[in-house]
């Protein structure tokens, strides 16, 4: 591998009951099924800004209230499940997005970092 897992950080992200789908917006596919296990996960910059600020979406939540904002949608978007298609065209790193979502199905765990795109 090429990131060492131990030094990154790392923070608890819902995955889907069963199989997912590429929920990338800008793919051209038409939400492909993607089996539990496999894919590419997209972990955008946004994200991790957000992560870093908040560690749960209950954290979130609570400072939300404080501000005086209930029900306010959660910001920062969320890591992204794609298919090989949607992660060839955002660029992305083939091996690292296929680890971390190769990871994140076992563990439910994201690393804390973006994706890197492809060199």
């Amino acid at each position: 591998m090429r990131f060492f897992r131990k030094k990154l950080q790392y923070v608890k992200v819902k995955r889907p009951p069963g199989d997912g789908l590429c929920s990338d917006n800008q793919c051209p596919c038409d939400e492909v099924v993607i089996p539990r296990g496999e894919g590419y996960l997209y972990i955008p910059e946004s994200f991790v800004e957000f992560r870093k600020r908040f560690q749960s979406e209950l954290e979130y939540r609570a400072h939300m209230m404080r501000m005086g904002f209930a029900g306010v949608a959660i910001m920062g978007g969320g890591p992204i499940l794609m298919c090989r298609q949607g992660a060839e065209l955002r660029g992305l790193d083939l091996e690292v997005a296929a680890q971390d979502a190769k990871y994140w199905w076992e563990t439910g765990l994201v690393p804390l970092r973006p994706t890197p795109l492809k060199k």
